[in-house]
């Protein structure tokens, strides 16, 4: 009875799998956090230096744009320093860790080039008090522009400059809220997306 089993679920991967797109990708970035609105008087802010990795797996078709979902980890620092304005604050440097559940979309453009949209439900891993970036749980939001670059016949190199905005839609109001800002170049490996 287990080798039936097996079997029947070995063959439905196989049938789910065939046609589709794993993306595993990773990427150094920039960071920074900025409000939604100015507000004057407030720390400011350098860009520090981060990385990103993802997992994506989206249902390929034959049209031009595809649909699928990813998983996403970011690790970013955001520096803040002090000016006239801020007492006795001596600067620090927060870390974000964060977690996000991404529907992706991707617009298939021609020369293997691509453009992508991807919204987001990102959750802020191990959130303390001292930090001064609001928490970035939330509605995000990421666009990219690529290209496919073909390796073998079954493995693509994917070359992606991706601009990252979480807490677009924060889930604790809306009150100047802090959205952290990333960039980076995502480079990956694609299997079973086939091009010319």
């Amino acid at each position: 009875m287990k080798k039936i089993f097996l079997l029947i679920v070995g063959f439905s991967l196989t049938i789910i799998l065939i046609g589709q797109e794993i993306k595993i990708s990773v990427a150094p970035t920039i960071n920074n956090a900025f409000y939604y609105q100015f507000v004057a008087g407030g720390a400011g802010r350098n860009f520090k230096s981060g990385f990103s990795t993802s997992v994506e797996y989206i249902l390929r078709n034959e049209k031009r744009l595809n649909l699928g979902l990813g998983l996403n980890y970011q690790f970013c620092r955001v520096e803040y320093t002090p000016n006239m304005n801020t007492g006795d604050f001596i600067g620090q440097t927060d870390i974000v860790n964060l977690i996000s559940v991404n529907l992706v979309s991707v617009y298939d453009l021609n020369k293997n080039f691509y453009l992508s949209l991807n919204p987001s439900i990102d959750f802020h891993l191990n959130y303390e008090t001292e930090n001064v970036i609001d928490r970035q749980s939330g509605v995000g939001l990421s666009i990219s522009f690529g290209k496919f670059l073909k390796l073998t016949d079954d493995i693509l190199l994917n070359l992606e400059p991706k601009l990252w905005i979480h807490n677009i839609i924060p889930y604790s109001g809306f009150d100047l809220t802090q959205r952290l800002t990333v960039a980076g170049l995502n480079v990956g490996l694609v299997f079973g997306h086939q091009i010319d």
